[in-house]
């Protein structure tokens, strides 16, 4: 339980900062960064997938069927990612929405975590992962047609993500 709630401030900080810049980078470039991020990422999965098929059809190194069971799906996905990267952005509102809610649960358990130790605010922790889930619950069963705000939300809520790891950080290492 030590080692759960005393995750180095170095590793907290970077990621915080990541996700900072990473939110900024998605809210102002949204469509048209995601788009070629897609397209660049289905590239490196299909050389990937290229490189496992060629394993099990030329090299036949093994007789195992993972690279055919890996490198077949991903030569697919990643087809897909680069030559429609729309039909991967349609998804995006599902995932964004699944993401929340795993976000959210993540949350609940550290406010929890800050009652035990004797927070007195850890219900405003806990308030904001109910509307970060019921946020996530909307996306996930009612998607927003509209790219622009859905990636206008990730970017906010990368950016508050961050803030919010700060916070707890400093809390946790406040009381423990």
């Amino acid at each position: 339980m030590n080692y759960f709630l005393k995750p180095s401030d170095k590793d907290i900080n970077i990621l915080a900062i990541s996700y900072v810049v990473f939110g900024l980078i998605i809210c102002l470039f949204n469509v048209s960064i995601l788009t070629m991020a897609i397209r660049v990422f289905g590239t490196i999965t299909l050389l990937i997938s290229g490189y496992l098929l060629y394993t099990y059809f030329v090299q036949r190194i093994s007789t195992s069927t993972s690279p055919l069971f890996i490198g077949l799906p991903g030569l697919l996905i990643s087809i897909l990612m680069i030559f429609s990267p729309e039909s991967v952005l349609a998804m995006l509102p599902i995932l964004v929405g699944f993401l929340l809610i795993i976000n959210s649960i993540i949350h609940m358990q550290k406010s929890l975590v800050l009652k035990d130790y004797g927070y007195p605010r850890w219900n405003v922790n806990l308030i904001f992962s109910i509307l970060v889930l019921i946020t996530g619950v909307v996306l996930l069963f009612q998607p927003i047609q509209s790219l622009s705000i859905i990636m206008q939300i990730l970017g906010i809520a990368l950016i508050t993500e961050a803030i919010f790891m700060l916070i707890n950080q400093h809390i946790l290492k406040k009381y423990n």
